[in-house]
């Protein structure tokens, strides 16, 4: 069984703050992650949108060039594009896929395969016959391996090339955008020809994947640094509003175990303060239901201790009773009767310390600290019960040591347990026996051990049962008087900061041992 007052596990602030910190990291990570998936999205169609406004630029300047045959405009042109906004080439292709312009001379009179990836969405499968392909269709891939983006315009057959004079130039010779041949002035281009050619750019991405890796980078170490700020936030405001009135009522619930009802856990905040305020109830009424729990068992110590005085103050009545009449007889012999006087005194005397013995037991004491020597307390206790009729048939032997410290303690409530355990001693012993009691000072715990041994019969297993843990689950209604007894004087010793134990010996007979703390 686990020992109160040594937590081995994470604090309620510590957990909370874990949990929260983690739900956060989670959040934030999912957040971070589909933003950058979305702006990952984002600047790939940026650029695609750019390289597409780019080509339809150049087609623009490739209509109006081939209009005046001005064919070193167009290769000008591809030039000067190249290295910006991160192009890295650019050409232009017939519609039977022959480069006839281009940013890189060595690729001129290239034939582009119908197995390109930009050729497949119209030739699939590399087939010769193109499917169809809608006006403005724009085609284009990534190729992550080389973080390049390949783009691919169509060049459409429109109106002004097929019913106009192509190609003009000042000479009036017009040249076709696909052949190398002069042909006469006039329309060339067949008007049932959708596609004229091809404009491809290559787009470099390596900028915008290092954007992309800069801003992954800022986005983990932002999430760190929120997760970290929120959950130190988190906290030190849990700490304070929740995780200090759980510690108190923590506190609190060990104390009362330990049977000191005097701590008061000090008012929160909302439901918290209720909880304190309740605690704090129950704990006043815990403290009321001790004290007049050991109010009872002493009082009904002083009864079972007041029928065996009676006996005792019935024997000096009787003597004063048979020595007064002598008295009144021999009052007119001149006999001296100072013997008799003496007698009387005595028995007198006899009767008023076993009246003061009964009154000082039923008298109710609240709990009053102070300096005690428990050494006189036990002989004390002693005295008033070695000559009770249940102890004539039982030998006492005690041995104090005479190095005993004095000690803070209620000297009311240390007498009431030495008298309860040498009455419980007592009834263990009706036909007589031996009642052994020592103290020493344990100078290594700093403990005063008082032990109480008898020769009788032993304590019920019930009884004994009220001294350990389990205690708490025991039906009441089975603990008979010694029980009782037993509980009151652990609970007056706990609230010494003390211990009291039992056992049965072997032999026959109990040892009970309590610890003050000096």
């Amino acid at each position: 069984m686990a020992k109160l007052g040594q937590p081995n596990y994470l604090s309620l602030s510590t957990r909370i703050s874990i949990l929260l910190g983690s739900i956060i990291l989670i959040t934030m990570g999912a957040f971070s992650i589909f933003s950058l998936m979305k702006q990952e999205e984002n600047s790939f169609d940026a650029v695609t949108r750019n390289t597409l406004l780019l080509s339809q630029s150049i087609e623009k300047v490739l209509r109006v060039s081939m209009f005046r045959n001005r064919r070193d405009e167009i290769s000008a042109a591809l030039k000067d594009i190249v290295g910006e906004h991160g192009i890295l080439s650019a050409r232009i292709l017939n519609d039977r896929g022959i480069v006839k312009f281009s940013s890189q001379p060595s690729e001129l009179n290239w034939q582009i395969p119908l197995s390109n990836k930009l050729c497949q969405n119209c030739h699939p499968g590399g087939s010769g016959t193109a499917v169809y392909a809608p006006n403005g269709f724009y085609s284009h891939y990534f190729d992550k391996a080389k973080d390049v983006l390949h783009s691919s315009l169509p060049v459409y057959n429109a109106p002004s090339c097929y019913k106009s004079n192509c190609h003009a130039s000042e000479s009036g010779i017009a040249q076709n955008l696909i052949p190398d041949v002069n042909v006469a002035s006039g329309p060339y281009h067949d008007s049932t020809k959708t596609i004229l050619g091809f404009i491809e750019i290559n787009v470099s991405t390596k900028g915008v994947m290092a954007d992309l890796e800069r801003t992954r980078y800022q986005l983990v170490i932002l999430t760190l640094i929120i997760t970290l700020l929120a959950s130190a936030l988190a906290y030190f405001s849990i700490r304070r509003l929740v995780g200090k009135p759980v510690k108190n009522l923590v506190e609190g619930t060990r104390r009362v175990a330990q049977g000191d009802f005097t701590y008061e856990i000090p008012a929160g905040k909302g439901e918290l303060k209720i909880l304190a305020e309740s605690f704090n109830h129950m704990q006043n009424q815990l403290q009321m239901t001790e004290a007049q729990l050991i109010e009872s068992e002493k009082l009904a110590s002083a009864g079972r201790i007041a029928n065996q005085i009676a006996n005792e103050i019935n024997n000096p009545l009787t003597g004063i009773i048979i020595y007064s009449e002598r008295l009144a007889e021999a009052s007119g012999t001149g006999r001296d009767m100072s013997e008799d006087y003496e007698t009387i005194r005595k028995q007198a005397l006899r009767i008023r310390d076993s009246v003061r013995n009964i009154l000082s037991l039923a008298k109710l004491e609240t709990s009053r600290f102070e300096q005690t020597d428990v050494a006189a307390i036990i002989k004390h206790a002693i005295s008033l019960v070695e000559k009770l009729a249940g102890f004539r048939n039982i030998h006492i032997i005690s041995k104090l040591n005479s190095n005993l410290p004095i000690i803070s303690a209620d000297p009311g409530l240390i007498k009431q347990v030495m008298l309860n355990l040498f009455l419980i001693s007592s009834e263990n012993m009706s036909a007589g026996g031996v009642l052994n009691i020592s103290a020493v000072f344990n100078r290594e715990s700093n403990r005063i051990e008082v032990r109480i041994d008898d020769s009788g019969k032993g304590i019920s297993k019930a009884a004994l049962a009220v001294l350990s843990d389990e205690h708490l689950n025991t039906n009441l209604q089975n603990i008979d008087r010694t029980g009782i007894s037993l509980a009151v004087c652990k609970d007056i010793i706990a609230l010494h900061k003390g211990k009291l134990t039992a056992e049965l010996k072997a032999g026959g007979g109990t040892s009970i041992t309590f610890e003050l703390p000096a």
